[in-house]
């Protein structure tokens, strides 16, 4: 279990460290901030949030109830 909490703050940490770069950097340089622009963005990005969190917590949740899956 110890190891898929670690997977799953990792790969939270990513996509934060992906959105902060998108935002402060790119969207700035391309002058895609306040605009609406960038919404295909954020809506793939919170899609991967979604996805990352249930996949992880159906792992952490298989480690819990003992399945060797």
């Amino acid at each position: 279990m110890k190891a898929a909490l670690v997977r799953w703050v990792t790969g939270i940490a990513a996509l934060l460290v992906i959105d902060i770069v998108a935002e402060a950097l790119v969207f700035e340089w391309l002058a895609w901030n306040g605009t609406t622009k960038n919404d295909w963005f954020f809506m793939l990005w919170w899609a991967a949030v979604l996805a990352w969190s249930i996949h992880c917590g159906l792992r952490i949740w298989q480690s819990l109830n003992g399945s060797s899956d």
